[in-house]
């Protein structure tokens, strides 16, 4: 994400506001002190909910809000909850395939696997991992030794992510990727008790270092400034920064089939209108928004074509600058369908429809 898209909002030492994109906001409160249930109630009230980290870039980002003070920590959204299984990437986990779990269970396990078996392991253990890149298919066996939690910042640093498994397809080829290795490696399903208060899936746990990992009695976070980490907190600590997130824009995917205009009149109807995708930060809040969630085909946004002139427009009026086509290149007339769709499981890409076609959709406010 474009640090120049980041904009600042001082307000007197008080207030801090960063637009990732008009889709999702961040908000950094200093106030009275606060427990982290009491942090919680703040921003549900004043916005959407307390932050949840996706990636370590946004934790830079949150990070600059207060750059006026050398040391600050602030209440964000993972605390624990229940046991349940993540992948790194987001995606729904099947949980049957993945039986039997560790049980009991008293801190964060992490899947391995050698050849024919899958293994629970300590996260903090030292393993060789496979990361993946996304479009081409392709997995890769990193044979360097790294706790699950630093593998996962190496993938995404220099490919997507860790690996992740959707079915036995995918599984054949991660094992077939990784024949040579004699010892398990990690791959990207986590299990472990912490949840985002907003109910986002991400694993993204930034314990840097072995000392920040969570400990019994530690059931709250924080975010530190000086390492940017995440930080565990004890039952009762109080804290007087608090993160804040707020959708700007609500986003509403509609499970009824509709053709263009009738989706366009459902959105209008109900909501401000249908989907504008207008920046690449606009994109990446729409992903976190439905990571791991996919409907089958291309789904309507506000997006068409003018008859007359051929080019592409918003259906706010606005002219479409940043896109997202398939292939990288704007469908033109006289071959070009005529009203636009977004497909989640295509990497998100956008296409032209026929506007008759009766298709899923996605509206906004």
């Amino acid at each position: 994400m474009e640090m120049t898209s980041l904009l600042f909002l001082l307000c007197a030492g008080v207030c801090c506001t960063a637009a990732l994109s008009r889709l999702r906001q961040f908000h950094l409160k200093k106030t009275t002190t606060l427990e982290w249930t009491e942090a919680q109630d703040f921003c549900r009230k004043n916005y959407t909910d307390l932050v949840t980290l996706y990636n370590e870039e946004e934790s830079k980002q949150l990070i600059q809000l207060k750059t006026s003070h050398s040391s600050y920590k602030a209440w964000i959204g993972l605390h624990r909850k229940e046991y349940s299984l993540k992948w790194s990437n987001g995606n729904i986990v099947n949980d049957t395939a993945w039986l039997p779990l560790p049980n009991p269970c008293t801190e964060p396990m992490c899947s391995a696997i050698l050849r024919d078996n899958t293994t629970w392991e300590n996260c903090t253990e030292q393993k060789y991992f496979m990361c993946y890149r996304k479009g081409s298919g392709e997995s890769f066996l990193i044979e360097q030794n790294m706790t699950w939690y630093k593998a996962q910042s190496y993938c995404r640093e220099n490919y997507i992510d860790l690996v992740s498994i959707r079915n036995e397809g995918q599984k054949e080829k991660v094992k077939n990727e990784g024949m040579n290795s004699t010892i398990p490696y990690w791959i990207g399903l986590l299990y472990d008790d912490w949840e985002w208060s907003d109910g986002g899936r991400s694993a993204y746990r930034d314990w840097s270092t072995e000392s920040n990992y969570p400990q019994a009695g530690e059931n709250h976070t924080v975010l530190y400034q000086p390492q940017r980490v995440i930080l565990t907190v004890g039952n009762g600590g109080s804290e007087e920064c608090t993160l804040c997130s707020e959708g700007s824009v609500h986003i509403h995917n509609i499970s009824e089939r509709m053709s263009w205009e009738q989706a366009l009149n459902y959105c209008k109807n109900n909501y401000y209108g249908l989907l504008h995708i207008e920046t690449e930060e606009d994109l990446g809040a729409i992903k976190q928004k439905f990571n791991g969630t996919y409907f089958t085909g291309p789904l309507w946004v506000g997006l068409r074509q003018s008859r007359l002139f051929g080019f592409w427009v918003w259906t706010n009026g606005l002219p479409v600058g940043w896109s997202n086509w398939e292939g990288d290149r704007q469908p033109e007339q006289p071959l070009s369908n005529h009203c636009g769709a977004m497909a989640m499981e295509e990497g998100y890409k956008w296409s032209d429809q026929d506007c008759l076609s009766k298709r899923y959709f996605i509206c906004e406010g």
